[in-house]
């Protein structure tokens, strides 16, 4: 597996110390900012496990081929720890151990620590240390959150001056599906390559790389795992893309993604600059059985990211990018009716992200009375209100907070109108 993105760079070592450490201090309190601004809480997560935990379920759902690959430590006759919690256990272990209620309303969650675990998933290489923002949506099934997902960090990336960026993206597939596609798999298997096939029948995405590697003419006969999907799962996947398209972030079709720590099952993505496409800023995607296995609820789900420190400081020297202006947020929350309007709607959370604007949701609620409730606690001055009818119209209605008036606007004049109320606030 790809260690890219998270191998350390010396080019980072070019700028003094004072400047280098400024920038790296700029650069985590703004990724902050901008999941609190979109609605994610900071949570404190423990930087240790205990080892017994990490069951074969686990470890195959972690998409860790062997535990020797854990960084762990033993005190004296204590019980065996695990240093460095790999992907998204540390967050959902908090949730399920703090007992966070995550069914009445869904959480939007994120941490930024240290991680220990190679991503080469290679148990003849040491672990080594990486920063990463961890980021968790805990409690809707919805391909919406994965779009929404997708959405928040490619405009955290778009912050910090990053261009030309394009969204790699896979549907791993469930148990069941991975079953069926690594027979068919097989099938196509030349003979001389049985040996390894059968040594990777827990991870048929590696075999399909690996066959690969050994054989360049061999990517015109294997199939690719999106076409072994099951119905639902197809359907989920067309409509996270669908969902980009709406917001024309570009995106590639990668039947060779095959997950990475963490990132197992489902939808999974990672995000470059094309610019140094062998930069893997940030990698996500579904955990919903891991959530599971963790003691979590199945039909709650979890989608989640990670964002290296390491590897977008890089590039932002590369690319000469140093000055930032983040400016004064006032507070939007946007409200929508059905699933043409949901769409309308993350157009319009794009928009108002793209402007450095703070803006507020909340797709998971299906009723405009729900939602309207939740933008009056929410204590946003205005409150964008968006149904089929809008969606069709191409307009968003606007609903003012001091004067409790509303308005209808056409969207292509959102941002103007928008920008003038917020002036006079």
């Amino acid at each position: 597996m790809s260690r890219r993105g998270l191998k350390k760079d010396k080019s980072l070592l070019k700028t003094s110390p004072s400047n280098f450490s400024g920038l790296w201090d700029y650069l985590v309190s703004d990724i902050r900012d901008t999941f609190r601004s979109s609605g994610y809480q900071n949570i404190l997560c423990s930087f240790s496990q205990d080892y017994s935990m990490f069951n074969q379920n686990i470890l195959d759902q972690l998409n860790i081929v062997d535990s020797k690959i854990l960084f762990k430590l033993k005190y004296k006759s204590k019980n065996t720890i695990v240093l460095g919690t790999p992907g998204p256990v540390g967050i959902l272990k908090s949730v399920i151990d703090n007992n966070i209620n995550y069914t009445e309303e869904p959480l939007k969650l994120f941490d930024y620590g240290v991680s220990l675990v190679d991503d080469d998933n290679n148990m003849s290489t040491a672990p080594t240390q990486h920063r990463v923002f961890k980021a968790e949506y805990i409690g809707d099934i919805n391909p919406i959150r994965d779009a929404e997902f997708i959405l928040t960090a490619y405009r955290m990336l778009e912050a910090q001056g990053i261009s030309n960026m394009i969204v790699n993206i896979n549907d791993l597939g469930a148990a069941n599906s991975k079953k069926n596609y690594y027979s068919e798999l097989l099938s196509k298997t030349p003979s001389r390559f049985k040996d390894l096939a059968s040594s990777l029948a827990y991870n048929p995405l590696r075999l399909y790389n690996e066959l690969l590697k050994l054989d360049l003419d061999m990517n015109l006969r294997l199939p690719q795992i999106v076409d072994y999907l099951s119905e639902e799962e197809t359907q989920y996947f067309k409509s996270v893309l669908e969902f980009l398209e709406s917001l024309d972030i570009e995106y590639n079709l990668d039947s060779s993604l095959e997950g990475s720590i963490g990132f197992n099952e489902g939808i999974y993505f990672e995000i470059v600059s094309q610019d140094y496409p062998d930069i893997v800023l940030v990698r996500g995607g579904r955990h919903n059985e891991l959530f599971r296995l963790l003691g979590g609820d199945l039909d709650c789900g979890s989608v989640g990211l990670e964002i290296y420190i390491e590897s977008l400081l890089d590039i932002i020297q590369k690319s000469n990018v140093s000055d930032y202006i983040k400016p004064t947020k006032p507070d939007i929350f946007v409200a929508s009716i059905g699933l043409e309007g949901q769409k309308s709607a993350l157009k319009i959370l794009s928009l108002i992200q793209k402007h450095g604007l703070e803006a507020k949701e909340s797709f998971g609620m299906k009723t405009l009375k729900q939602q309207l409730l939740k933008a009056k606690q929410s204590d946003a001055e205005i409150t964008l209100i968006i149904g089929r009818k809008e969606a069709v119209d191409g307009t968003v209605i606007l609903r003012d907070k001091e004067s409790e008036n509303q308005e209808i606007i056409p969207i292509d004049k959102l941002m103007s109108i928008l920008s003038n109320k917020i002036s006079k606030l």
